[in-house]
């Protein structure tokens, strides 16, 4: 899982590559594949996009009967492999009894804001409740599985299956660095709350072009650690889909010596400072939010109704916040 950048790096060197952050269109000589890199697509007007459906859509939906394939131990949270009516193959998630563990609820409201910037990520639904037949020698998620298969409260997530993984990547150092692209991204972590931004949770998918080309595409592949207390503090251990920790979390700090910072870092022990000009390329993405597409990410997201409506006045909270700092 924890591959190192510069491995994938130089595996990738074989084949001609460039470098885009902004459009995955590629023309290349007759014969010659290229590698476009690319962890941004500029996603037009903001305030059109269905922060409901995420990159997904109703008819991609996971279909009932679920088969089971096998359990899946990546990671720390309970997992396992299954497959839909359509054959589709998924890796569902589920919850914990344990407070400040529930990355059910967070990850599917996360991949809805991040989406909704421009960014890649796992297409990703929320299933209330369901069966799955033919489970059998569940170890850690037996406790959420019952033995006649029966589950509540699941994220179903899957990947394009024309994609090939890459390894993972670095977010503080990585090919992007420079560039109001990563910046965002980096901001935008800090603004969900996730504290848990590894190189274990980030990957990049090697995904093929009509034109023969390969698209490789820099994402998070984890978005559960959101939604609550970043790492800090004395005695505070980070958590996730806490609406206290995440309203009481101080978010950015202001203009200093040139830069934007922010009250927190992501890996590296000083708090994360960008340019000024990305945070406003940032902020105005951001900003085009709309009020009810706040509230769809997070009822796609399965959280109860008071929930949505408070973690969505927290985000709008954050957005001011940043506006202002910005205006100063």
């Amino acid at each position: 899982m924890r591959a190192i950048l510069a491995t994938v790096g130089l595996a990738l060197c074989l084949v001609p590559t460039r470098v885009s952050t902004i459009t995955a269109t590629a023309t290349a000589p007759a014969g010659h594949a290229e590698t476009i890199r690319v962890m941004w697509r500029d996603p037009g007007a903001v305030s059109t996009r269905d922060l409901y459906w995420g990159a997904g859509s109703e008819a991609r939906a996971p279909k009932p009967p679920f088969t089971f394939v096998s359990e899946n131990l990546s990671g720390t949270k309970p997992k396992i492999n299954v497959t839909d009516a359509a054959g589709t193959a998924w890796t569902v998630k589920f919850t914990t009894a344990r407070p400040g563990e529930n990355e059910v609820h967070a990850e599917v409201a996360a991949t809805r804001f991040v989406w909704a910037l421009g960014y890649f990520v796992d297409e990703n639904y929320f299933v209330p409740e369901g069966r799955i037949e033919g489970v059998k020698d569940l170890k850690r998620a037996a406790a959420n599985v019952g033995a006649d298969g029966t589950f509540r409260v699941a994220r179903f997530e899957r990947k394009p299956p024309e994609a090939q993984p890459a390894g993972n990547w670095d977010i503080d150092d990585n090919r992007f660095n420079g560039t109001r692209e990563l910046s965002g991204l980096q901001a935008l972590m800090i603004f969900l709350g996730n504290w848990d931004y590894t190189p274990g949770n980030t990957s990049a998918l090697r995904v093929p072009l009509p034109n023969g080309d390969v698209e490789e595409r820099y994402l998070v592949s984890d978005l559960g650690a959101t939604f609550g207390r970043m790492r800090g503090g004395v005695n505070q251990a980070p958590n996730r889909w806490s609406l206290e920790d995440y309203s009481n979390a101080k978010y950015v700090t202001g203009i200093r010596q040139e830069r934007f910072e922010f009250r927190t870092s992501l890996q590296r022990a000083t708090p994360l400072a960008v340019p000024i000009a990305h945070a406003r390329w940032f902020a105005a993405m951001l900003s085009q939010l709309t009020d009810t597409q706040i509230h769809r990410a997070f009822e796609a997201s399965g959280a109860s109704p008071a929930d949505v409506a408070l973690f969505s006045a927290q985000v709008r909270k954050r957005i001011t916040e940043l506006e202002q700092a910005l205006a100063k």
